[in-house]
């Protein structure tokens, strides 16, 4: 048998598998996660890590940078890296701007890459779509209210695009959630147990593709 391939990712809430409607914030059961789902489907190829953290932004200050040195010490060797942040950096503004969000990404992809070297590959994957719900405005991870929601869904778009360019510009893998279709939770913002499912079929894709080359 051919030894494992192995992939971590780094990324939110809809990779801790956050349900918002559990008591204060709950998780899905772990067999309801896309990245449990993931690792059954590819179990033959890799073995599938991840650290989500509800709330999580892409690192602005120290200790946020010395964590995320602490995991990769930890996990490190790894065939491939992936990441899945910017929604936090999208929604907990009243300022929202994709273009400096996909700057803190850059320099992100820098310090990873620095950290892992050559043999690991990047993937930088987009995060799903920002189409808020009458729900979705009472929640404390959504900072504006319903006059926003443009904006949010706007500037969501355009990270995307941001994400695709840095991409091609810094010669990494490239992932575009953002244009599947999932389904979410009442919130409009966290995957429900089918979109967890759905991800992780469009996710198997991804690493099966990644696998091939």
């Amino acid at each position: 048998m051919a030894e494992l391939k192995k992939v971590f990712f780094y990324g939110d809430s809809n990779t801790y598998g956050y349900d918002p409607a559990g008591f204060m914030g709950g998780r899905y059961p772990r067999k309801e996660r896309w990245t449990t789902i993931l690792q059954e489907n590819l179990a033959q190829t890799w073995e599938v890590l991840a650290d989500g953290m509800p709330g999580r932004s892409l690192p602005s200050v120290g200790y946020e940078w010395d964590y995320l040195r602490s995991v990769l010490r930890e996990v490190t060797p790894l065939d491939l890296f992936a990441v899945m942040l910017g929604s936090n950096d999208i929604l907990g503004t009243l300022r929202p701007n994709a273009e400096k969000t996909a700057a803190k990404m850059n320099d992100f992809v820098s310090f990873v890459t620095d950290f892992t070297g050559e043999g690991t590959q990047f993937l930088l994957i987009a995060p799903p779509r920002i189409e808020l719900r009458e729900e979705s405005y009472s929640e404390p991870y959504v900072r504006g209210d319903k006059s926003y929601a443009q904006i949010y869904f706007e500037q969501g778009e355009k990270l995307a695009e941001y994400y695709e360019d840095l991409a091609g510009y810094r010669g990494i893998l490239f992932a575009d959630s953002s244009k599947w279709e999932l389904d979410f939770a009442y919130d409009g913002v966290h995957l429900s147990e089918r979109g967890h499912a759905l991800f992780a079929q469009k996710m198997t894709e991804v690493l099966r593709t990644i696998g091939a080359e």
